[in-house]
Formats: structure tokens, C-alpha cells, sequence
């Protein structure tokens, strides 16, 4: 064998070399199958979650929806009540107006029976 004969050695080196590198390139490949399969679960659950996303806004404009029929129902509900109150006031009115007529017409009929010297009975009374 001769002294500076390094071929033995250099093939030694380039095998463990070409053994590194295939060592290197199977932990390259698992790691991006790794990277492959979180980006694929990840696009899952972001579809996933748009899903409900999407539920929930259509449960979101069904809520919506029914406030707005309620708020409209409940401004129907308060224009009634105003114009039952507006009537009520009207009955007062009348009924403040009649009760005073009614006042009035007493103490004219009260004078005209005074001044004919008339007696006044109350109907069922003893007056």
C-alpha cells in the first residue's frame, strides 16, 4: 500500500458525506410532510370556523330581522295607545264640559224656581 494513497479515505469521506445528506434530505421531506399536513388541517378548520361563521350571520340577520319586525310592531302598538289616550282626553273633555253645562243648567233652573218661589225635589228624594 502506498503512503499517499488517499483514495480509500476519500471515498470513506464521500460515502459518509452522501449518508449525511440523505439523512439531511429524509428530515427535509418529514419535515415539509409535517408542514403539509398542518397547512391542510389548518385550511380545514379555517373552513371549519367560516362555516360557523357563516351560521352565525344568518342567525345574526334572522335576530335582526326579528328585531325590527318587533320595534315595528311595538311603534304600531304605541300609535294605538296614543290615539286611545287622545280619545280618552276627548271622553274627559266632553264629560268636563257636559258636568259643567250641567252645573250651569242647575243654577239657572236653581233661579228660575227661586225667583217663581218653586220647590225642587230631588227624583226619589225627600228634598
Amino acid at each position: 500500500m502506498d503512503v499517499l494513497d488517499t483514495s480509500k479515505s476519500r471515498l470513506n469521506r464521500a460515502e459518509n458525506d452522501i449518508e449525511t445528506l440523505r439523512t439531511t434530505q429524509a428530515n427535509i421531506l418529514d419535515h415539509l410532510d409535517s408542514y403539509s399536513r398542518t397547512l391542510n388541517e389548518t385550511r380545514d378548520i379555517v373552513d371549519e370556523n367560516r362555516q360557523r361563521l357563516d351560521r352565525i350571520e344568518k342567525r345574526l340577520d334572522s335576530i335582526e330581522d326579528r328585531q325590527k319586525q318587533m320595534e315595528d310592531r311595538l311603534k304600531r302598538i304605541e300609535d294605538r295607545l296614543k290615539r286611545i289616550e287622545d280619545r280618552q282626553d276627548s271622553f274627559e273633555r266632553v264629560l268636563l264640559e257636559n258636568s259643567a253645562a250641567i252645573g250651569e243648567n242647575r243654577k239657572i233652573l236653581l233661579s228660575i224656581a227661586n225667583s217663581l218661589d218653586l220647590t225642587l225635589e230631588k227624583p226619589g228624594g225627600k228634598d
